[in-house]
């Protein structure tokens, strides 16, 4: 590992390099933009990935323009062209370039640099803003602890790409949706099986074989996916974000939250609001 004092400095595009931490094939740099500030069409030469920290834009590609917001996460192959636009508040963000050798050394997750993938919640942004504590703290295990979560989160991001089995039945995409509508609710298997009109063992089998994960791991993931946004987006406090998400008291979100984020919810507020 590589740890390089970094001098505050402002280039022409109003962007601030506030760290930098070079790892074995890994270059990770955090960095401030002005608001209202926009960076004209550019590539960039390595396979990149970006988390956005705090604040808000929107990246311009192929004619769309997708939104980055607190937890939200970019991967771009390498050369990409596209262009960058900031808010009324500055936008603080980590961007991990991957050298090639790197890649070539877990050569099943080149399919997710062959283009454009945008993550707007889920694990690939919890183990994103995980990536972000650990390149933080900088000691000699940082580098195992930081490679091994991004194996982990181009893992989920190269899941996402798989097709589907088949169509999912009528009934899984109501379960679904009723996950969806009800997430704060104290749901249970037996229920929503009724609800959809299917046996219980049969909703949780065909809902992992689709979903690649089990009925209460998505419940859990929406909640915190729901409260991570509040977090970011409200002054609500942490009990009533907590309370209104359907966890059954702060401390026993945290403690999830921490598993799903590697920060407190405390931690993702002072950060998703700008403080240092």
């Amino acid at each position: 590992m590589h740890l390089r004092k970094v001098e505050r400095s402002t280039n022409e595009w109003n962007r601030t390099v506030l760290d930098r931490l070079t790892l074995s094939g890994l270059t990770l740099t955090e960095t401030l933009h002005a608001p209202g500030s926009r960076i004209p069409a550019h590539t960039h030469d390595a396979p990149s990935i970006c988390l956005t920290l705090n604040g808000q834009g929107f990246e311009i590609i192929d004619g769309r323009r997708v939104m980055m917001q607190p937890g939200a996460v970019i991967m771009r192959a390498p050369r990409i062209i596209h262009s960058d636009e900031y808010g009324a508040v500055p936008l603080r963000g980590l961007m991990i370039e991957l050298e090639r050798k790197w890649l070539e050394t877990c050569r099943h997750f080149l399919s997710v640099f062959e283009s454009y993938r945008h993550f707007s919640n889920g694990a690939v942004s919890a183990l994103a803003l995980r990536i972000y504590r650990e390149s933080r703290i900088k000691d000699t295990v940082a580098p195992i602890i930081v490679e091994g979560l991004m194996l982990e989160m181009l893992g989920h991001a190269s899941r996402s790409l798989v097709k589907m089995p088949v169509r999912p039945p009528n009934w899984l995409m109501q379960a679904r949706d009723l996950l969806h509508g009800r997430f704060t609710d104290s749901l249970n298997l037996v229920e929503i099986a009724n609800l959809v009109g299917v046996h219980p063992t049969h909703l949780a089998r065909t809902f992992k074989k689709h979903y690649r994960t089990t009925v209460g791991e998505y419940l859990r993931r929406l909640r915190l996916d729901w409260a991570t946004r509040r977090l970011s987006e409200t002054e609500d406090s942490i009990t009533e974000i907590a309370l209104a998400a359907g966890f059954y008291d702060q401390s026993h979100f945290s403690h999830l939250f921490k598993q799903h984020t590697g920060l407190t919810p405390a931690e993702f507020r002072a950060l998703s609001h700008g403080a240092n």
